[in-house]
């Protein structure tokens, strides 16, 4: 085996080495990012396994390595927090055959395996449904599934929710370049209220700095936001008359839910984008001004309807709780999502949930000026390019095909 692997070694290294990338076009190029990355995954599975034996060995005491994790960080180099995933992963994947199978084929990246991995070891029937997620859906959306299941495995949920509060913890600390950072661990309401608090700073920087001309990332607005709310907060310590922008967090709960006092099966209590909470603390956020339950067993949204293009607040509420990230099969994207009439009002287009989307920017754009459609029902979107791009105005006043 070893010769097998040093020739496929050898082997790969050569073409990497003679690989010119310019040569290619991009549909070419594309296709290599795909075998690359299913080469990539198969390495990473074989490393994993390998490294769950070392573990298993005691090999890693030979050079005074303190635990598994750190001799892998050492030699893979990379963290000890990652060095441990890997080793939790392969670890506990051999108990579940299917999904290990799927790791050694490269069908699973490390990431989307850990996230399998430790939800199927809660709910072990949950495991081929996370499988067939982990092929369509992108690693967000994978992540927030697992959490659910997780969630819904609990016995206890309470005793969950005290959990994660008994470990809750901040931080902070300065790198070796001086840098100043921040860690922090809160249960799901209480992080939904701090990401609140920032949303509404976070969006005034940018779109101050839009109008400046600067472009920076998401996270550094975010960064200025939470330095923003501070200093705000210590100047309003002796006003009380001043106050920041305001902000609701929504609690999305089943009406028999909060009837009960537990979830079961196929019922959800969590904070959109956050994750599950338990739901006496949807009860007791019920009357709360700045965190707001919302009851998903009510007027039936669904029923709110008519021609026009404007969204009544009842319809708006509903599509931000179905659609959190742009629909887009493996878009990401949270941030200035637009809403889409999926088919256009032009055309008629109905503006009900049915007919309703979020889009990021850009996938709007192409589907209102490039000509790709979106077919499917929630949570089997489709996003296709037009058969044919529409021309296209050259900088001579040519249409470009």
């Amino acid at each position: 085996m070893f010769e097998q692997i040093a020739e496929a070694k050898r082997l790969l290294k050569e073409l990497v080495a003679q690989l010119q990338p310019e040569t290619f076009d991009g549909a070419a190029a594309a296709q290599l990012v795909e075998e690359f990355t299913a080469i990539e995954r198969i390495a990473a599975a074989g490393k994993a396994l390998s490294a769950a034996r070392v573990a298993q060995s005691g090999v890693w005491r030979r050079e005074g390595d303190r635990s598994p994790a750190r001799w892998m960080a050492r030699t893979t180099g990379t963290s000890v927090g990652h060095a441990l995933g890997v080793l939790q992963t392969a670890e506990q994947v051999a108990q579940l055959p299917t999904t290990e199978t799927a790791l050694r084929s490269g069908e699973l990246s490390e990431v989307q395996a850990k996230e399998i991995v430790a939800a199927a070891a809660a709910s072990p029937s949950s495991e081929q449904e996370l499988l067939a997620t982990a092929k369509t859906e992108s690693v967000s959306e994978l992540r927030e599934r697992c959490a659910k299941i997780k969630s819904a495995a609990c016995s206890d949920e309470l005793e969950r929710y005290e959990a994660i509060r008994a470990r809750r913890r901040l931080r902070h600390w300065r790198d070796p370049d001086g840098a100043f950072h921040l860690d922090a661990v809160l249960t799901p309401d209480a992080g939904a209220v701090v990401v609140a608090a920032l949303t509404p700073y976070s969006e005034r920087i940018f779109q101050e700095a839009r109008k400046q001309g600067r472009r920076e990332s998401h996270d550094a607005y975010a960064a200025d936001a939470l330095v923003e709310l501070a200093e705000h907060t210590r100047g309003c310590d002796n006003d009380s008359s001043r106050r920041g922008p305001g902000a609701v967090v929504h609690v999305l709960a089943d009406h028999q839910a909060l009837l009960r006092g537990s979830t079961e099966d196929g019922e959800t209590c969590e904070i959109a984008g956050v994750g599950p909470v338990p739901v006496a603390t949807a009860q007791a956020l019920a009357g709360d001004a700045f965190l707001r339950a919302l009851v998903t067993d009510g007027t039936d949204v669904k029923a709110v309807s008519h021609a026009g293009r404007t969204i009544p607040a009842r319809l708006r509420t509903a599509l931000e709780q179905r659609d959190r990230t742009c629909v887009v099969p493996g878009c990401d994207v949270r941030r200035h999502l637009q809403i889409d009439h999926i088919r256009p009002v032009p055309q008629g287009g109905r503006t009900c949930l049915a007919n309703l989307d979020r889009l990021c920017p850009w996938h709007h754009y192409l589907k209102t000026h490039r000509g790709y459609q979106l077919h499917g029902p929630p949570g089997s979107w489709r996003f296709e390019p037009p058969e044919r791009p529409p021309p296209r105005e050259g900088p001579d006043g040519t249409l470009q095909i």
